[in-house]
This record gives C-alpha cells, sequence and structure tokens, in this order.
C-alpha cells in the first residue's frame, strides 16, 4: 500500500514538474492580434515584448492559453487569475492605445514597482516567468515615456514630472469662446431649466459648497429626494465621462439629463426653450453666440459645458508642493504624499484631478457593502445600470480627489464625512490584495491631512 502512495507520488510529481519544464521548451502562447499591434517608439516595442511574455496572459480577454488550460482544476485556477487580472489592467488594450490609458498606465508602474506581478502561481508554472531587473526598468521607461508625452501637465516641479498626480492648470489648455461661458454661466444658474422654476444647476453643484449642495442626496423639484450623491462639478471637465455611472460622454451631454429627470428637474426642452425665449434680454444674449433667436437644447447645453469648463480649482497647496515649493506642505502632509503613492491610491485617482479618469468595483463587493453596513442596491450597480454588462455591476466612476476639505460627505452614497476613514476604506476594499500593504492610523491620518491641502482657488479665491 505505502508503494503504491509513493509511486502515486512520484507519477503526480513527475507531471507536475512536466507543466514548467514544457513551458520552458515551447514559451508562453501569445494571441496573434497581440503580436500585430503596432507601436511607436522602441520603448513601446520593449514593453510591448515584455508584456506579452509575462503579463498578457492574465491581463487581456481571451488570452491564447497552453493546452493544459483546459484541463479542469487547472481552467478554474487560471480563469480565476485571468478574472482577476483583467480587473488591474488589459495589457493589450494598454499597449492597442500606445500606453494612453492613464490609469491602467499607473496600475502597471505600481505593480512594477512593488514587484507583485507576475504572481507565484503563475512563476510555479512559467520558471523564467519573473520580471528581471532589466524588464523593470524597460517597463517603467515606457510608461515614463508615455506619461511625459500624453499626460503631464508640464506645470510640476522635476521631481514631480513623472508621478501620476499633476498639478492643475489655471486655465482649461483649449480656446473657451467668453460670450458663451458668460449664457452659460447664466443659464447654469437660471431655474427656468427646472419645471416649476425652482431649481438650477447651481442647486445641487453650488460654487460657495465646494460646486456640491453638501447633502447626502441632492433635493429635487417638489423636494424630492435622489438616491445618488451629486458630485462636485469642479475639475469635472477632466472626467473621461459624466455621472457615477458614466452615462454622459461629455459635460454638454450631462447637462441635458437633470432637466428632464423626473425627480431633479422634471422638464422637457420644448417648456424650457419656450420660457427662456420670453426673455428679450438673455435671447440676444444667446443669438450674439449662436446667431439665431431659435433656442435649442444642443445649444444651452454647449453653453452650460464651456462656462462648467472654467470651474477649475488650481494652486491648492498640494498644486505649490508638487510646482516645487517644499514649503507647501507640512512635513506630516509631504508624507501623506509619500504614502498616497506607497499604498496605490495614485493608481486610479491618477491625473490633474486626481480621479475620473476610470470605473472601478469593490475587490469584493459583499465585503465593501457590509463595511458600509447595508446590502446594495439599484443606485450601487454602478456602470451596470448603462452598459447593461454583468461584468460592469458594482463599477462606478472614480471621483477626483480635488477640494476634499469642503466637497463632503464622501463616497457615491454620501455615507461618510471623515476623510480619513474613507483613506482605510478605499485601501481595504479596492486595492488589489497582492498590492495592499498595512496601514497603520498614523499613515492614514496623514494621507487624508495631505488630501485636504488639495482645495484651491475659484478665480484667484480660496474655496
Amino acid at each position: 500500500m505505502k508503494r503504491k502512495i509513493l509511486i502515486l507520488v512520484v507519477i503526480a510529481g513527475l507531471a507536475g514538474l512536466s507543466v514548467p519544464l514544457i513551458n520552458l521548451a515551447v514559451g508562453v502562447p501569445v494571441k496573434p492580434a497581440y503580436t500585430q499591434l503596432k507601436v511607436e517608439t522602441p520603448e513601446a516595442a520593449r514593453a510591448k515584448d515584455i508584456l506579452g511574455a509575462k503579463c498578457l496572459m492574465c491581463h487581456c480577454e481571451d488570452p491564447a492559453l497552453p493546452f493544459y488550460a483546459k484541463m479542469p482544476v487547472a481552467s478554474a485556477a487560471i480563469g480565476k487569475h485571468i478574472l482577476a487580472g483583467q480587473l488591474i489592467f488589459d495589457a493589450e488594450k494598454l499597449v492597442a492605445a500606445g500606453g494612453r490609458q492613464e490609469v491602467a498606465l499607473a496600475k502597471l508602474e505600481q505593480s512594477t514597482e512593488l514587484d507583485t506581478m507576475p504572481i507565484l502561481p503563475y512563476m510555479l508554472a512559467h520558471w523564467d516567468g519573473a520580471l528581471t531587473a532589466a524588464e523593470k526598468a524597460d517597463l517603467l521607461a515606457w510608461v515614463r515615456q508615455v506619461r511625459a508625452a500624453s499626460f503631464a501637465s508640464g506645470l510640476a516641479a522635476p521631481a514631480f514630472a513623472a508621478h501620476a498626480v499633476q498639478p492643475l492648470p489655471a486655465k482649461w489648455p483649449a480656446p473657451l469662446s467668453e460670450k458663451k461661458i458668460a449664457l452659460g454661466d447664466r443659464l447654469y444658474n437660471d431655474k427656468r431649466l427646472s419645471g416649476d422654476d425652482t431649481v438650477s444647476c447651481a442647486t445641487c453643484h453650488d460654487l460657495a459648497k465646494g460646486g456640491t449642495d453638501q447633502l447626502k442626496f441632492s433635493v429635487g423639484v417638489r423636494k424630492q429626494v435622489g438616491g445618488i450623491n451629486a458630485p462636485s462639478v469642479f475639475n469635472a471637465a477632466f472626467n473621461f465621462v459624466q455621472f457615477w455611472d458614466g452615462r454622459a460622454k461629455d459635460l454638454a451631454d450631462q447637462a441635458g439629463g437633470p432637466p428632464l429627470n423626473s425627480i431633479e428637474m422634471d422638464s422637457n426642452w420644448p417648456q424650457i426653450t419656450g420660457k427662456l425665449a420670453k426673455d428679450a434680454d438673455l435671447t440676444a444674449a444667446y443669438r450674439e453666440v449662436y446667431g439665431s433667436d431659435t433656442w435649442t437644447a444642443a445649444n444651452i447645453q454647449d453653453a452650460i459645458a464651456e462656462y462648467e469648463k472654467t470651474l477649475l480649482t488650481p494652486d491648492s497647496a498640494l498644486d505649490l508642493f508638487l510646482k516645487g515649493d517644499k514649503a507647501a506642505l507640512s512635513a506630516e502632509e509631504t508624507e501623506g504624499y509619500a504614502l498616497f503613492q506607497r499604498h496605490s491610491c495614485a493608481t486610479c485617482h491618477a491625473g490633474e484631478s486626481m480621479g475620473g479618469q476610470t470605473f472601478e468595483k469593490p475587490v469584493d463587493a459583499v465585503a465593501f457593502y457590509k463595511a458600509l453596513g447595508r446590502a446594495p442596491g439599484k443606485d450601487d450597480f454602478g456602470r451596470l445600470n448603462e452598459s447593461k454588462a454583468e461584468v460592469d455591476r458594482f463599477k462606478m466612476k472614480v471621483p477626483n480627489l480635488r477640494n476634499l476639505a469642503v466637497t463632503q460627505p464622501y463616497l457615491h452614497d454620501g455615507s461618510k464625512t471623515n476623510i480619513q476613514e474613507v483613506v482605510v476604506l478605499m485601501r481595504d476594499h479596492f486595492v488589489p490584495a497582492l498590492n495592499r500593504r498595512p496601514l497603520p492610523d498614523a499613515d492614514a491620518a496623514k494621507i487624508a491631512a495631505m488630501l485636504r491641502k488639495s482645495t484651491g482657488t475659484l478665480n484667484g479665491r480660496a474655496l
């Protein structure tokens, strides 16, 4: 009996060794579509080769897999790892985009710097799967090349020029029409956009309240209460889409939503344009911009969007620090910024507005909503409500972190008012387990202190 067991153990061991030995001899299968992707620089070509050899099997949709991946046990394990990898970033899409996916680029950078990729199960089957020092350097060189060319604001001091977080510019980078801005300002504050003339855009996005209403849920016409927190309008022009579920492609598209929402403003465009057309002074201003007295929904939305592009809040203490003023942050806040990088916060909260560039969902949604003390409902389904794709359940557009000192309460459900508590919650439930590091309360407090210093100015006046 013992001899039979020993023989079975030996056979199992030899079978187990056959997998890495075959992988060494044959190499990692790479899908043809990936090999055919065009790259723009030698650094990109090198990064493509490294990602294809050591990351692509888990970090893309429908990867090419070795023969043993179809076996029951292997299939379950590999499938789980592929799903986890896709949620972190998609290497194929990143290479196809020339690296111009700000958050995916930051996630690749963080995993490389923390040396958490590839994962141990992969390396057990691929003995040459670990990234070498030279490969790490090459990946990071590509990351920083792309960031410098596509995402850097040009305002950061040399020490911070390659960082994922960048200072806010003082003005929107593209030319804007002053007359259109003035018209948009008036429309943004005009309650006639609501059915009963009681609610304007500024009602829920008050410039005196951090571009929000500082309420858990906004109050619309007839004192109706919504089901999701109103995000700040400040710096929203940097968002890659608008609304928590991303249903609006840009600011103009977003401006058309609330007027037609039965809970928020409960109106319609014929009613709105009819009321505005009776205002001779406003119509004269409209005519100067659009060359017609005929009010249209598209022009109203366009003017409001143009105005909202001016609602940038530069010159926070954090911005000044990133521009090179070392005294702008205290020692505690400076350490908080370093901890913000170290604990993967800057991966999702990248860019000038520190967010708004991707959809993310909890690593474990059940655990996250349990931590919030409630079961999730339809308003928590996020991107799923728009895309109808199950993979998007619980995905929300990442909020930007600017002006946190004046934009409370936090999260899409407005359930938190303490920044430090939110920092811990995000670390516990949104940072992938492999990249998660212990976060003592003292360190969380330093990150929170730094985030409060992201609060800037509007038209030269402190918020």
